[in-house]
C-alpha cells in the first residue's frame, strides 16, 4: 500500500500497464463529466486520464484524492494541504476525518457520509472505511424500513391482467396464431423490486472486495435480508433512472452510494467480481462545494447563497448570439443590505509560505482578470477570493486590492483575498467554529468597506 499526496512524490508500482489501462477505461466512462464537475476532454483521446502521471514504473498523483485499488496495488491519495506537514503520514486517521468532514457539507456532490458516522469507526484504510460506512448505511436502512414498491412486470396470461400491451400481443400472439396468449403489463407490489436488487448487487460487489471481517459480516447480513430478491447485475444508468417519493428519502441516499460504487469500477469477466475499484474526487470541486455548503448551512439567515450562478454571458457575437457563459462559484446577496453583492471564487491553491512578501500576494494574474470580468458584467463591486490555510492554526490577514474603472473615476472594484481554516492537525475539533468566525469577520469587513464606498 502506498500513501501519497496530490502533486507529491513519485512512487513505484508493480504493474504500470494494467493500472494505466484501468484509469483510461474509467475516464472514458466519464465519471466526472459536465453534469458533475464541468470537466470535459477530447472525446476521441483514448489515451487520456487525469488521475496519475506515469514515468516508466513510477506514478505521481494529480489533483484527485481517494484511492485506487487493484489486485497488485493500493494507492491512497490525500489532499495537498497536508503535504508539507512534517508528520502528516502519522495522522492518517485525522486526514480521513478531514475528508469526511468536507464531504458532509457538500451539496452538489452527494456523499452518504457525515462526521458522526465516521467518529465511531476505527478503520484506517481509505477503501475499507468507505465500504464500512456504506455497508452500515445499507444495513440500517433496509432493516429498519424494508422497501416494498410497485415493480413493472411484463408477462403473458390467458386472461387480461393490468393493461394489454397490444404491440407485443400482435407481434408475438396474433401473428403466430397464439390468440390465447395475451401480453400484459402490470405493477405488483413487491419486495423483489429494482431498488432492492441494485442494493443487493452492490453489496455482493463490496463483499468480494473487502478484507475486514466486520465489513464482511455486515454485508452478509444485508444479502441475507434481501434473500428473496433476485440476483441481477445493474449499471449506473439503472441507478440514475430510479425515483422515490419523499417518504423514501433514506433509499434515495442509498442510491447515491450505489452510484458511487458503480460509477468508478471495472469488472473482470465475472460480473460479480469487482476486479478493480477506485473512488477519486477532484479536490478543486470538493473545496468549492464544501465552501458553498458551509455558507448555506451557517450564513443562510444573513445571506442569499447562489451556487454556480450561470445566468449571464460575457459577450454577444456579431450575430447577436450570447457567448462565453459565466459561472461564478458562489454569489452572495446580503439580506440586510440588498445592495451588497459579493462574487466568491474558491481557489484550491497553496500559496507560497512567504507570499506576503510578493506584491501580488500570491494571486494569479489570470484569476484576477477573471474576477474583474465577472464584476464588470454583473455590476458587482465586491469580490472575494477564498484560499485554504497554508499552515496549521495560523490564518493570515486578508489582502485587499482596488481596481479603478476606466469609464468613471469614482467607481472601483474591491477584491479581497482571504484564507479560511480548511484544515488543522492540532485543532480539528474547533474547525467549524474557527471557520465560521473567520468568514463572518471577513464578510462584515467587506460590508463596512462597501458601505463606506457608497457614502463617499
Amino acid at each position: 500500500m502506498a500513501l501519497v499526496f496530490e502533486y507529491g512524490k513519485w512512487i513505484s508500482i508493480k504493474d504500470k500497464d494494467s493500472l494505466l489501462e484501468m484509469l483510461k477505461d474509467i475516464w472514458r466512462q466519464r465519471i466526472f463529466m459536465d453534469r458533475e464537475t464541468g470537466i470535459s476532454e477530447n472525446e476521441d483521446d483514448n489515451r487520456y486520464q487525469p488521475f496519475l502521471n506515469f514515468d516508466n514504473n513510477q506514478v505521481r498523483a494529480n489533483n484527485f484524492v481517494g484511492f485506487i485499488q487493484t489486485d497488485d496495488d493500493l494507492i491512497e491519495i490525500y489532499p495537498k494541504v497536508f503535504r508539507n506537514y512534517e508528520n502528516a503520514k502519522d495522522h492518517k486517521e485525522l486526514m480521513l476525518r478531514h475528508i469526511f468532514y468536507w464531504f458532509s457539507y457538500c451539496r452538489k456532490w452527494k456523499f452518504p457520509f457525515n462526521q458522526t458516522t465516521l467518529d465511531i469507526r476505527e478503520i484506517k484504510e481509505f477503501p475499507e472505511l468507505i465500504i464500512n460506512v456504506i455497508a452500515n448505511q445499507f444495513f440500517d436502512t433496509i432493516s429498519k424500513q424494508p422497501l416494498t414498491m410497485y415493480q413493472p412486470v411484463e408477462e403473458v396470461f390467458q386472461a387480461p391482467r393490468g393493461s394489454i400491451n397490444f404491440k407485443r400481443y400482435i407481434n408475438k400472439g396474433i401473428s403466430t396464431g397464439n390468440y390465447h396468449k395475451i401480453d400484459c403489463d402490470y405493477e405488483p407490489f413487491l419486495f423483489d423490486n429494482k431498488v432492492n436488487r441494485i442494493i443487493k448487487y452492490c453489496s455482493r460487489l463490496l463483499l468480494l472486495k473487502t478484507r475486514y471481517a466486520e465489513n464482511q459480516r455486515i454485508l452478509q447480513d444485508v444479502v441475507f435480508i434481501l434473500d428473496e430478491v433476485e440476483d441481477l447485475p445493474y449499471t449506473i444508468q439503472d441507478v440514475e433512472r430510479t425515483n422515490f417519493n419523499p417518504f423514501f428519502e433514506d433509499y434515495a441516499s442509498l442510491m447515491n452510494s450505489c452510484n458511487m460504487i458503480l460509477s468508478q469500477q471495472l469488472y473482470s469477466g465475472n460480473l460479480y467480481n469487482l476486479s478493480q475499484w477506485c473512488l477519486l474526487f477532484p479536490m478543486e470541486y470538493i473545496f468549492e462545494d464544501f465552501l458553498a455548503g458551509f455558507l448555506q448551512d451557517r450564513f443562510y439567515d444573513k445571506w442569499k447563497i447562489e451556487y454556480q450562478k450561470s445566468d449571464k454571458y460575457l459577450a454577444v457575437n456579431d450575430s447577436g448570439k450570447k457567448v462565453f457563459n459565466m459561472q461564478q462559484d458562489i454569489y452572495l446577496t446580503s439580506k440586510e443590505d440588498p445592495g451588497l453583492k459579493i462574487i466568491v471564487d474558491a481557489k484550491y491553491k497553496l500559496r507560497d509560505i512567504n507570499y506576503k512578501k510578493d506584491i501580488k500576494k500570491g494571486i494569479s494574474q489570470n484569476d484576477l482578470y477573471q474576477m474583474v470580468s465577472y464584476a464588470f458584467k454583473r455590476g458587482c463591486t465586491d469580490m472575494l477570493l477564498v484560499y485554504p490555510n497554508i499552515s496549521d492554526n495560523n490564518i493570515n490577514r486578508p489582502d485587499k486590492f482596488k481596481v479603478d474603472s476606466g469609464f468613471t473615476s469614482n467607481e472601483q472594484i474591491r477584491v479581497t483575498a482571504i484564507e479560511i481554516p480548511f484544515w488543522s492537525l492540532t485543532n480539528f475539533d474547533n474547525l467549524t467554529t474557527e471557520m465560521e468566525r473567520v468568514i463572518a469577520e471577513n464578510l462584515n469587513e467587506i460590508r463596512q468597506d462597501s458601505q463606506s464606498a457608497r457614502i463617499n
